[in-house]
């Protein structure tokens, strides 16, 4: 009875399966050049999925902006793209170089262990980025208020979420910190920011609440709208939030539409500005019709 002989990933003098492989392409290759043929196709490998990772990001991205798909979505795609890539150019490399898979697994498991003591912070912050981008908390262009920082989520990334302030600039949080503290989505209508902030004022021994509102900040309101009214998609308005021995505060609400931060921006503390000024005059006893003035 003939037998036939099956090749075997590591034989007794610990020759890979790859050693036949290359004979028969090349001819018979000391140890050396095997060696530099594996590391050439190493770095073939690396390079390919290197490539392939960026063209197919760039793909997802111009794809995601012409069927108009949400930013995050488009992140979670190029995520999952990277985590596929990476995964195949891992496999290549355990193949090429025949790693047994029980080595394979106790070096991961320690390898993981280490990364994980020397890494906690950042693991931390990557499955926070990717629990934000599946649960939604908020979205790209929401205007939002996360712990002490307020502002327009600018991007979400797997690390931070990055927010534009009043202040014009971009600050960056940790997700895990977002995570962590309270969220204030002031977008909860499409396109829309719904806006409020508050005011305080002093008790005044002649005047009255209702005269404080209906002399000072209506007209207030009212003459500014007038002249925003091309910008604003509804008229901001003033109610009484609350009232102690020491004064009282109002609430101003404004609504804005999205996409133009900038003249929020700007608005905001204009509309701030000319309340404090009819209040100056309010004061004096003056407001009337030279208070908006």
């Amino acid at each position: 009875m003939e037998c036939t002989k099956v090749p075997m990933f590591l034989t007794a003098d610990n020759s890979t399966v790859n050693e036949g492989f290359w004979t028969k392409i090349f001819g018979q290759l000391t140890p050396t050049e095997e060696l530099l043929l594996d590391f050439g196709i190493l770095i073939i490998i690396l390079v390919v999925a290197f490539i392939l990772d960026k063209v197919l990001r760039r793909s997802i991205g111009k794809y995601g902006k012409r069927v108009n798909m949400e930013p995050h979505a488009i992140n979670i795609l190029k995520l999952v793209v990277r985590l596929l890539v990476a995964t195949g150019a891992l496999i290549s490399v355990l193949v090429l170089f025949n790693v047994p898979t029980d080595l394979f697994l106790a070096g991961g498991a320690l390898t993981g262990t280490a990364i994980g003591f020397a890494s906690t912070q950042t693991l931390g912050n990557f499955l926070a980025g990717f629990y934000i981008m599946i649960s939604r908390p908020f979205m790209v262009r929401d205007y939002v208020k996360i712990g002490d920082v307020e502002g327009e989520v600018k991007e979400i990334t797997i690390n931070y979420t990055k927010i534009y302030t009043p202040t014009y600039n971009i600050t960056e949080i940790p997700n895990k910190k977002v995570l962590d503290s309270i969220i204030i989505n002031y977008s909860g209508r499409k396109n829309l920011i719904d806006y409020s902030f508050k005011m305080g004022f002093p008790h005044l021994d002649h005047r009255t609440n209702k005269q404080m509102i209906e002399d000072c900040i209506k007209p207030t309101i009212n003459k500014f709208y007038e002249k925003y009214k091309d910008i604003l998609p509804k008229k901001p308005e003033a109610s009484m939030l609350s009232m102690d021995r020491l004064g009282r505060e109002i609430s101003i609400r404004m609504f804005f539409p999205e996409g133009r931060i900038n003249v929020f921006y700007d608005l905001q503390p204009e509309l701030m500005r000319d309340i404090v000024h009819c209040w100056d005059k309010f004061k004096a006893n003056k407001c009337d019709e030279n208070c908006l003035s």
